[in-house]
C-alpha cells in the first residue's frame, strides 16, 4: 500500500484516547417517520422562488417546509418535525435542509441534511451536523416512496446518527470525620490510572495518578473507607470500630476517576469524583 502523502503543517489529523475526552458518543435511531412532500393545492409546503425560462428546469430553486409525521397519514398523524430548507434542480434535485424536531425530548434540537432526490433518485440522504441535544451529529437517512396522495407524496424515513454529549462529573462524599485539611486534585481528572494506599489501624495516606482531558498524566497526593473503581472493589481499609463502615460511590454506574479528601496525620474523610 502506498504511503499517504504528507500534509501541510497547518493540517492536523490526530487520534485520541476516547476515555480522556470530555465528550461521549451516543446513538440515535428513529424508524417509520413519514415526510409529506406536499407540492399540490390546497396546502403546499414548498414555494418555487426561482423558475428559469425554457423547457429545462435546471437551476429551479424551491423553498420547503415539509412536515414529518409519526404515521403515514398526514391528515391524521401527529407532526414530530419539519424539514425546512431548499432544494435545487441541478440534474437531480439537490436538497439542503434542517430537520427541526417539535416533540418533547428533542424540541429545539435539529439535524442538518443534504442529498439528492426527494421521492426519486438516491435512497439515502446524509446527516452532516446537528444542534441542541444532537450537536455534532453525523449519519444518514434511508428514504423510500411510501405512497402517492392527492397533495403530493409520502416518503418513509429511517434515521440513524451518532452524536456527542458532554460527560457529567459528580461528587460523592466526603465520608468519614470532620477534621483535617481539605485536599482537592490540582487538575480535573478524567480517567483513574493507579492508587497507592498506606494503611494499618487507620488509613494513613492516599496517592493516585489520573489522566486529564488533554491526555496528560498527573499524580495527586500523598494525601481512604473503601475505594471503588469501575473495575473492582478495593479494601476494606482501616481497623474495624463502632463507626459505620462505608463504600464509595454509593450510586452504581459511572466510573471513579479521582478523589478528594480531608487529611491530617491520617485520612480523616474521603470522597470520589465519578464520570457518568
Amino acid at each position: 500500500m502506498a504511503a499517504s502523502p504528507e500534509l501541510p503543517s497547518n493540517f492536523q489529523i490526530k487520534s485520541f484516547d476516547a476515555s480522556t475526552t470530555t465528550m461521549k458518543k451516543n446513538e440515535l435511531k428513529i424508524s417509520n417517520l413519514y415526510l409529506h412532500h406536499a407540492y399540490r393545492e390546497p396546502s403546499p409546503t414548498h414555494l418555487t422562488i426561482l423558475s428559469p425560462k425554457g423547457r429545462s428546469a435546471f437551476g429551479a430553486t424551491v423553498a420547503n417546509n415539509w412536515t414529518i409525521h409519526d404515521g403515514p397519514d398526514p391528515s391524521k398523524d401527529a407532526i414530530v418535525a419539519r424539514a425546512q430548507g431548499l432544494h435545487m434542480q441541478s440534474g437531480d434535485w439537490h436538497n439542503s435542509f434542517t430537520i427541526a424536531f417539535e416533540i418533547d425530548g428533542l424540541k429545539d434540537s435539529t439535524l442538518q441534511v443534504m442529498g439528492l432526490g426527494v421521492d426519486k433518485g438516491t435512497n439515502q440522504w446524509s446527516i452532516v451536523g446537528g444542534t441542541g441535544q444532537l450537536t455534532f451529529a453525523q449519519g444518514f437517512i434511508n428514504k423510500k416512496l411510501h405512497k402517492v396522495i392527492n397533495t403530493g407524496n409520502v416518503i418513509e424515513l429511517d434515521i440513524y446518527a451518532i452524536f456527542q454529549t458532554k460527560y457529567t462529573f459528580t461528587r460523592d462524599g466526603p465520608k468519614g470525620g470532620n477534621a483535617g485539611q481539605a485536599r482537592e486534585p490540582k487538575y480535573e481528572p478524567h480517567r483513574l490510572e493507579s492508587i497507592k494506599i498506606s494503611h494499618g489501624d487507620l488509613i494513613y495516606s492516599i496517592e493516585y495518578s489520573h489522566i486529564d482531558q488533554y491526555g496528560t498524566k498527573h499524580t495527586e497526593g500523598r494525601w481512604g473507607g473503601t475505594e471503588v473503581t469501575n473495575l473492582l472493589t478495593l479494601g476494606p481499609y482501616g481497623k474495624e470500630t463502632s463507626e459505620s463502615p462505608f463504600s464509595l460511590p454509593e450510586k452504581k454506574g459511572g466510573s471513579v476517576v479521582g478523589f478528594f479528601a480531608r487529611t491530617g496525620a491520617a485520612v480523616d474523610a474521603l470522597g470520589v469524583i465519578v464520570r457518568e
